[in-house]
């Protein structure tokens, strides 16, 4: 997705960030905004992939490399600023080693979506701009960074709000502590206003807040003119996104993860990964990284060692003598930023902000490594150093066996394959219906948003009932006695619409009876099944459908699925579905196990979290091959 955005930014859509771009009924062209975050990460993706023309495959390989530029970029900068702060080269080594080789740091430091090591190279531009302040007191140096690392992201906010007010209250102590105990109160105050306004941290605070505003205003207003002037300011995705994530308007029910005392829980999970080297993390599952797991199941270890490891930071800052604030702002930006975001920081889908604990992983490691020279030798600091380089090596090594790079490798490729064939019977006059890619890989789904963004406009499902109907239909189910336009394709199929749903149509009317009567018509069609009702009111696919799939042999599940016994293939009508007139169809595809039985139906999730099905079916296949 990310990939896409940044292939669409340009001067042709007044450089606004968007996913993807559809036909409403009258046939204008819908953006899909995703211009929340500031332009610079993406615009240095767009950079780094600009060369290499059509060939996604190597803009992939390009936007990582960026990313890991980036991760050693961050990495030097934190190493940088340590041995200014703490005056021991040997010390900012093995803390930076240490705090870099842990789960979250590794498994995303080449990840392109969300552009994390971006973020992370940013919030530690300015760090090492404070360090550079606090020891030679080189000012204009700080602004500036900081408005570089706010042009690539928010993040940097959570670290420079603790340094400015620790910083204000330390200059007010000093103010006040030499203004004379005879003077009047408002002769104090005035003084301490004065010496207040002339304050740096203050001329810091105001000039990152002025640049943020101003990024924010850019991509607000682009976002509106973008969207022809007809969506209300306050209802384009970009605010409500801004007062979803702040918890001022929630539009979805997150009181699983958001409500005390699961939040504070999941972030001491999130900090206890991140300050354990992955070589030593054995019982994480890092793969999928529990996700989706309830909070109650989170692994209760790596729950205390976060609390521990943050109580021994903060605690252990009390006996720091040189850069207290310098330390204490790196320690508290994760939580700065957690905390206040917790409406999205609480989403266990959004683990990549554990990342933005690595402030106190690398505050945690120094602490340890100061009190240990204390303690010791330099030689044996240096000797710890050589191990910790050791650690971040072999947590490397362990984290490439995680996947099977070469299956994931063939897996892309043959989807990649796919859409440049499709693409390539194309152009931009084309408009495709999708049914959802829900049989692949879920990361395959974003590979729509890069070929569908910009290069075909995609048909608005819930406009089908407009004159014009899609050319095409882009969809990873081949359907039996219909041949695809595109044979030679693996994975991805292109159908053409009235030979696709002229397919459907034939193939209900021949069948028995459906397998499930309900609400809806449930038939099995080859390797999917569709869902099918005549009369259709808008009621009718508003609810959300679940799918659960009984294999007969339970290995065949995802791992992560295995606790559960069945497969989730959940989904909502607008994501694999389609309108003809009062008739509505979906085709949720199949697995290539062999399933044993299947039970669907429709649901509502009740404000209080639970769920009701409002109409539900079952059916048993002692044998299904596909």
């Amino acid at each position: 997705m990310t990939l896409g955005i940044a292939e669409n930014l340009s001067s042709e859509h007044n450089f606004l960030m968007f996913r993807r771009q559809t036909l409403d009924a009258d046939g204008n062209t819908i953006y899909e905004p995703y211009n929340r975050f500031p332009i610079g990460g993406y615009a240095l993706i767009k950079l780094a992939t600009l060369p290499f023309g059509d060939d996604l495959s190597a803009k992939i390989y390009a936007a990582r490399t960026l990313m890991l530029m980036c991760f050693a970029a961050a990495a030097a900068l934190a190493y940088l600023s340590l041995r200014r702060i703490i005056a021991s080269r040997w010390i900012a080594l093995a803390a930076t080693l240490l705090a870099f080789s842990s789960a979250y740091c590794l498994y995303y430091g080449d990840v392109i979506f969300n552009e994390v090591m971006i973020d992370i190279f940013a919030v530690l531009l300015v760090f090492h701009g404070m360090a550079i302040f606090e020891q030679n007191g080189r000012f204009p140096q700080l602004p500036i960074k900081a408005c570089i690392a706010l042009f690539l992201g928010w993040h940097v906010y959570a670290l420079l709000l603790p340094f400015i007010v620790f910083g204000l209250m330390r200059e007010l102590i000093k103010t006040f502590s030499g203004v004379s105990t005879h003077r009047l109160a408002s002769q104090q105050l005035k003084h301490a206003a004065r010496a207040l306004m002339r304050s740096r941290y203050l001329t810091l605070g105001v000039v990152a807040l002025l640049f943020g505003i101003s990024v924010l205003t850019f991509n607000f207003t682009n976002e509106y003119f973008a969207l022809n002037r007809e969506t209300p300011f306050t209802e384009t995705p970009s605010f409500r996104s801004l007062t979803n994530r702040t918890g001022v308007d929630i539009t979805a029910n997150y009181n699983e993860w958001v409500s005390w005392p699961a939040f504070p829980k999941r972030q001491f999970y999130r900090i206890g990964v991140m300050s354990l080297p992955y070589l030593f993390s054995s019982s994480y599952d890092l793969e999928h990284r529990s996700l989706y797991n309830s909070t109650d199941a989170l692994p209760r270890l790596f729950v205390i060692l976060g609390i521990t490891a943050s109580g021994a930071s903060l605690i252990g800052l009390l006996f720091v003598r040189r850069h207290k604030i310098l330390l204490t702002a790196l320690a508290l930006s994760g939580f700065c930023w957690a905390f206040p975001m917790r409406y999205n920081t609480a989403l266990p889908w959004h683990d990549t902000e554990a990342v933005y604990y690595i402030g106190v992983a690398l505050t945690l490691f120094s602490l340890v490594f100061l009190g240990l020279r204390r303690l010791s030798s330099h030689r044996i600091i240096a000797a710890l150093s050589v191990g910790a380089a050791l650690i971040f090596v072999l947590s490397v090594l362990r984290m490439s066996h995680l996947d099977n790079p070469n299956e994931m490798a063939e897996l892309y490729e043959a989807t990649i394959t796919d859409f440049e064939i499709i693409r390539n019977m194309t152009d931009n006059e084309i408009v495709i219906q999708t049914n959802f890619l829900s049989r692949v890989h879920t990361k395959m789904r974003f590979l729509t948003f890069y070929y569908l963004a910009g290069r075909i406009t995609m048909y608005r499902n819930e406009t089908a009932r407009s004159a014009r109907a899609p050319d095409f239909v882009v969809t990873d189910t081949r359907l039996d006695g219909l041949a695809p336009l595109t044979p030679q394709n693996q994975m991805i199929f292109l159908y053409g619409w009235n030979a696709y749903h002229r397919h459907i149509d034939e193939f209900i009317e021949q069948t028995d009876a459906p397998l499930i009567r309900s609400v809806f018509d449930v038939h099995l069609i080859g390797n999917g099944l569709i869902y099918a009702k005549d009369d259709c009111s808008e009621d009718d696919i508003t609810e959300k459908f679940f799918l659960a799939l009984h294999p007969t042999d339970g290995s065949d599940l995802p791992s992560w699925r295995r606790q559960y016994g069945f497969d989730n293939r959940d989904f909502r009508f607008e994501d694999q579905a389609v309108r003809r007139g009062e008739r509505c169809i979906a085709i949720a595809p199949l697995p290539d196990y062999d399933i044993a039985r299947i039970h669907t139906g429709q649901f509502i999730q009740r404000a209080d979290g639970s769920y009701e099905h409002t109409w539900e079916g079952d059916v048993r296949l002692t044998e299904m091959s596909h």
